[in-house]
């Protein structure tokens, strides 16, 4: 059965969010590479897809976790790849989705585990969340949600 795992996160203010999504972040990747599992983490832009290559070389400071911008020439496949939404992507050869998009994801057909992020104050953000969630729903996907 396809899953999506809501990640509810508590904040003070919308800096604090990112930065707990951050965390976060390298926190799931880490955990789906040791399991196995090729990821991919769909930005909504170039920009934000650097700030995730750059953080995930950072966090955490003592373990090294493999990872790539999608169509960076590198030997052999890294199990996790960034890419944002103008590029193309062999959407097969992963197994986890993490979606940073506001929007619901097009591809999100092609994938049995998807990963979201929603914060936990009322707000346009939560807003955007609770349309994805209906349309998970609606799509038959089996909802996990984790408050964080």
């Amino acid at each position: 059965m396809k899953t999506v795992t809501f990640y509810i996160v508590k904040y003070c203010s919308l800096s604090n969010y990112v930065n707990s999504i951050d965390s976060l972040l390298c926190h799931l990747s880490r955990r789906y590479w040791y399991q196995g599992k090729r990821i991919l983490i769909y930005c909504k832009s170039k920009l934000q897809a650097i700030h995730i290559d750059n953080l995930l070389w950072e966090q955490p400071v003592n373990t090294f976790i493999p990872h790539n911008i999608v169509g960076e020439v590198i030997d052999g496949e890294s199990p996790i790849e960034i890419s944002w939404i103008k590029n193309e992507i062999s959407l097969t050869s992963y197994n986890v989705l993490v979606n940073l998009l506001f929007d619901f994801p097009s591809c999100f057909f092609h994938f049995k585990e998807i990963v979201d992020f929603v914060p936990y104050e009322e707000n346009y953000l939560k807003e955007s969340g609770r349309i994805r969630y209906k349309k998970y729903r609606k799509f038959g996907f089996k909802i996990n949600i984790i408050i964080l």
